[in-house]
């Protein structure tokens, strides 16, 4: 077998090897086999001629980031990267004055929680952090507060006014606010 035979094998392997590690999950090792072969076959093409060699070499380098786009652009397509990567994509950060208003509404859990995940409140999606629950999906949840542009919620199985806000039990003077007291806020300050 010749070298120019050989290094094609070689260059061949390697791109299989580029595609099998973009499928399967590998933690890296069929990527250094995947290289090996492309750099053995560049190296075996010079042996072959230094005109072969340049012109594996610049074929190789054009190709790899070729493949390597297609195959970012196909990946997501497969069962492995459908399984892998979520479906579903928030499009817009919501402002945090919006999304202060979310505070005491009550939604439904998309995803998993734990503890992060997606909640639907009034049909709209919002990224949202669990408060130490772990919550199913379908599972009622109540915004608790909102810190930046994250959501925090946790479960929720009280009722629910007109307007999609909980409703709380009465606590008594501990659930009024300072205001509605009328103490001096100047005292504590």
């Amino acid at each position: 077998m010749d070298y120019a035979t050989l290094s094609l094998i070689l260059l061949a392997c390697g791109i299989l090897t580029v595609v099998v590690e973009m499928f399967v999950p590998s933690a890296g090792v069929l990527g250094i086999v995947a290289a090996s072969f492309l750099i053995g076959g560049v190296i075996v093409a010079f042996l072959h001629s230094m005109f072969f060699g340049l012109a594996v070499l610049t074929g190789t380098s054009l190709a790899m980031p070729l493949l390597f786009w297609l195959l970012v652009k196909v990946w997501p397509l497969t069962p492995l990267g459908k399984a892998i990567l979520m479906n579903d994509t928030i499009d817009v950060l919501v402002p945090e004055t919006t999304a202060k208003s979310l505070v005491g509404q009550v939604g439904i859990a998309r995803t998993k929680m734990l503890p992060s995940g997606i909640v639907v409140i009034d049909g709209q999606q919002h990224d949202a952090i669990s408060e130490g629950f772990a919550i199913s999906p379908g599972d009622s949840v109540k915004v608790v507060s909102v810190r930046g542009n994250r959501v925090y919620i946790e479960p929720y199985d009280g009722e629910v006014d007109e307007d999609g806000r909980a409703l709380e039990a009465d606590t008594g003077t501990l659930a009024t606010p300072l205001e509605e007291l009328g103490i001096d806020e100047d005292l504590y300050e």
